[in-house]
């Protein structure tokens, strides 16, 4: 098992435990997919131990969606409300299949760590962030293990690279460069860094 592997099993347990400990119920259940329209951070090490797991079809989405959100992004990134209004515009995670996420079992750690016992109409686009709706324990957890594949990510390759699910897994599909001033110079010519 990879090391980003482990920890999304670990963040399994510890939710598990916490949520036990804590008689806690998320509200979250399958079909539930609000939050499947915002944009999700991962990094290069999670899209590549996500990627051995996608099927045809979810690569052949993430071919198509990739170049449509590195045009977003390169217009959005210096505007601070831009992932609120992408939100807003309700496009779905390419991943989203039917109301369930296709790669469920191996989802981002910011997909793991994103949970609410309130009423899930609150987590829709329109609703607005309501102060508390979700869960901090387990936003925690998740960005803890998040960091520690960030490290694990700088002492593999030396440095580290964080993107929007489907642009890093479209570059990462389309052959994106393993040393750092490569890479830099990609992600300079596409406008996004």
């Amino acid at each position: 098992m990879n090391p980003v592997e482990a920890h999304w099993l670990a963040l399994e347990a510890d939710l598990a435990d916490y949520l036990a400990k804590k008689g806690i119920t998320p509200s979250c259940r399958a079909g539930c997919f609000a939050c499947c329209h915002g944009l999700v951070t991962l990094s290069r090490l999670e899209g590549e131990a996500l990627l051995p797991h996608l099927s045809e079809a979810q690569r052949s989405r993430l071919l198509k969606e990739g170049p449509r959100r590195l045009a977003l992004l390169r217009e959005g990134k210096d505007d601070p409300h831009f992932p609120s209004q992408f939100f807003l515009t309700r496009t779905p995670c390419p991943f989203l299949e039917e109301g369930l996420c296709g790669v469920y079992p191996w989802r981002p750690l910011a997909c793991r760590g994103l949970l609410t016992q309130g009423d899930p109409r609150l987590c829709e686009p329109e609703a607005g962030l309501q102060r508390g709706h979700f869960l901090s324990a387990p936003w925690r957890m998740a960005r803890l293990r998040m960091e520690a594949v960030w490290e694990e990510e700088k002492r593999r390759y030396g440095f580290l690279v964080l993107g929007e699910l489907a642009t890093l897994l479209y570059l990462l599909l389309s052959g994106f460069p393993g040393e750092r001033k490569e890479a830099e110079t990609l992600l300079e010519a596409l406008g996004i860094l």
